[in-house]
């Protein structure tokens, strides 16, 4: 027989696990409801996420919180964006993903996508070459579908600015990203594939949701269930590069170019050029993926600036630069921008002045420009 210690410790021990079980299915209850009310974990995929702009995009993620799935063409050598989670809360995890000019498997986009709530595609294609086109269109086209199947909320893709230009556009009219768009097959003609790419990349992007080139729904089967996609079109990206090594990409090697006299070394060109810190840039993509009512493309500019700015800016952050001449002439006006939309994100865009000692700064720390002291290395 039991004592009647021994029963009222068997009570409190079956009292105990009932508590225990209500507590859990409690528990368990809170969480179908926010999953069901659409509060799913900080998960993100950033496809290219050991890329220049990619990179960027990681750290911000994960300095706000988030679970980063970065995908990278050799897994091995990506290992250094783990440091981003270093006295943050986020964490990073590292997938190999090979993509090339063919559509990629499903169960591979699967992979690094399912359980994410948003998506970054930041891949780029470095060759000018018609396989650019391929590249751009059929990966951009995967993962939107892989994105719709996995039930992802939004979509940010890094394109250009190179896909907001009508041919017929006068100088002083101001650019609109909703109704300015390249001629990608005048593009194509011309043997500029980079931009016609990621004109055709967006066409299509938003085709896979239904909607047209000004983001109106016009296939209403396709669009219900489908993602947000937002679109950033910068043009110049500049400011530091955080993948370690040898300076990669398209924009600062041509800085690189410039600051050693190879490049823009006769005459300043009498025109400008649209310029983004690469950082603003990150902050763009994560602010346009937060927004629920954010879709459509977005001028990812902090402003167009005359190149005889531009270039002093440079010669004050690097003394050893030599200023070419001065073009003879009026200045042109510089691009024109409707900012409606970008400012809509709140993003708050570093001075000029501020983006060009960064950049300074990293190339001298990689000594791949010429300070007077030692010669720069070969790229």
């Amino acid at each position: 027989r039991r004592g009647p210690i021994k029963s009222a410790c068997l009570a409190m021990v079956v009292m105990l696990s009932v508590l225990a079980t209500c507590s859990r299915s409690i528990a368990f209850s809170k969480s179908l409801r926010r999953l069901s009310s659409g509060q799913r974990s900080k998960v993100a995929t950033v496809i290219g996420g050991s890329g220049f702009v990619g990179s960027h995009v990681v750290k911000k993620l994960v300095e706000k919180g988030y679970k980063v799935r970065a995908t990278s063409r050799e897994r091995l050598t990506a290992g250094w964006l783990k440091q981003f989670a270093v006295n943050n809360s986020g964490e990073v995890e590292l997938y190999e993903l090979q993509l090339s000019s063919e559509m990629p498997d499903e169960l591979l986009m699967d992979k690094v996508i399912h359980g994410s709530d948003k998506v970054f595609f930041c891949a780029g294609f470095e060759r000018q070459d018609p396989s650019t086109i391929d590249f751009m269109v059929k990966n951009a086209v995967a993962t939107v579908r892989a994105a719709k199947r996995n039930n992802v909320s939004c979509v940010v893709f890094t394109s250009s600015g190179g896909s907001t230009n009508p041919p017929d556009l006068e100088p002083d009219t101001p650019k609109n990203e909703m109704i300015h768009w390249s001629d990608a097959e005048k593009q194509r003609q011309q043997s500029r594939f980079s931009p016609a790419a990621k004109t055709w990349m967006e066409l299509y992007a938003l085709g896979e949701v239904g909607r047209d080139q000004e983001n109106q729904v016009y296939d209403q089967e396709l669009a219900t269930g489908a993602p947000r996609i937002c679109i950033m079109n910068p043009n110049l990206i500049l400011g530091p590069q955080m993948r370690p090594g040898l300076i990669t990409g398209n924009s600062l090697p041509w800085i690189v170019r410039i600051l050693n006299g190879e490049k823009l070394n006769e005459v300043i060109p009498n025109d400008s050029m649209s310029i983004i810190d690469v950082r603003d840039l990150a902050e763009m993509h994560v602010a346009a993926a937060e927004n629920p009512g954010a879709s459509g493309r977005y001028f990812a500019v902090t402003k167009s600036y005359p190149w005889v700015e531009i270039l002093k800016a440079f010669k004050e952050a690097h003394p050893p630069y030599r200023l070419p001449k001065l073009f003879k002439g009026e200045q042109q006006l510089p691009t024109q921008f409707d900012f409606t939309r970008r400012d809509s994100l709140g993003v708050h865009f570093r001075p000029l002045q501020d983006t060009i000692r960064d950049t300074v700064a990293c190339l001298k720390s990689k000594k791949v420009i010429n300070t007077g002291e030692h010669p720069a290395k070969a790229q």
